[in-house]
């Protein structure tokens, strides 16, 4: 509803000139089109006027892709002398796209093609016939991106969660890969990444990973615990054996004496 409002806003004005043009020609129930179709216009084709075309895209600056053809109108409310404003013109496709222009005498400004929805309410912007609600055929710049997603990995932190041993990960990326769980280079070339399935498979790998390191940690920690006791055990040993080998000397020193006449 909110689109249909939109776009009888837009069309209103256009729609105002053709009645009203149709009012001052008084005794007409249609407006004739023009075919001039190779040749072009300029602002100063408006004065004080409203006119449809019939032309060439090429004739224009329009692309011809399938019906060369375009249904052009163009008006001015003031004079040519740019006194009152910009002239205007709007072009219609055969292929469902429609371009709106503007400019002062001599010269137009670029054409800027209309972003409208098609018969199932997707919008393309660089892309004829779009598969999803927008298609951009190009990249995209913006401050933020909010991407609406469910079932946010916290599960792996849950103590049932099933952590595959290090040695499957390893299997598993020698016979394939790729980690387990993300989609295939292929799969990734012919049907794109959906931002928030990924986001969510990535946060679970980075949250696996934080796993893994704590169990490398505690790994590590009782290594370190184990080799300290060892070392201690060591220089125990080793003070036993000083010891011993002090009191042998010493019998043995003691030994010699007893012997000497």
């Amino acid at each position: 509803m909110k689109r249909r409002v939109q776009q009888f806003f837009f069309f209103y004005p256009f729609a105002v000139c053709i009645l009203t043009s149709l009012n001052v020609v008084g005794q007409t129930t249609s407006l004739l089109v023009s075919d001039l179709r190779n040749d072009p216009t300029t602002p100063s084709s408006y004065n004080r006027s409203f006119q449809p075309h019939f032309k060439f895209g090429s004739a224009i600056g329009l692309p011809e892709v399938g019906n060369p053809y375009y249904f052009l109108l163009g008006f001015r409310s003031w004079y040519a002398d740019n006194s009152g404003g910009k002239a205007h013109e709007l072009a219609f496709s055969n292929n469902y796209k429609i371009y709106f222009r503007s400019g002062n005498s001599p010269n137009w400004e670029s054409w800027r093609e209309l972003i409208i929805s098609d018969s199932n309410g997707n919008v393309g912007i660089g892309i004829d016939n779009p598969t999803d609600k927008l298609a951009v055929n190009g990249s995209i710049r913006a401050k933020e991106i909010k991407v609406e997603t469910a079932n946010w990995p916290d599960y792996v932190f849950k103590k049932d969660y099933p952590l595959l041993p290090l040695e499957d990960v390893d299997a598993y990326i020698k016979e394939n890969g790729r980690l387990p769980g993300i989609p295939a280079a292929a799969e990734v070339e012919a049907n794109g990444v959906a931002l928030a399935e990924m986001n969510r498979k990535l946060l679970e790998k980075v949250e696996e990973l934080t796993l893994y390191l704590i169990e490398l940690n505690e790994s590590n920690r009782q290594i370190k615990e184990k080799n300290k006791w060892l070392e201690n055990s060591m220089n125990e040993l080793k003070t036993q054996i000083i010891q011993r080998k002090t009191v042998h000397d010493r019998f043995s020193v003691s030994n010699k004496l007893d012997v000497l006449p």
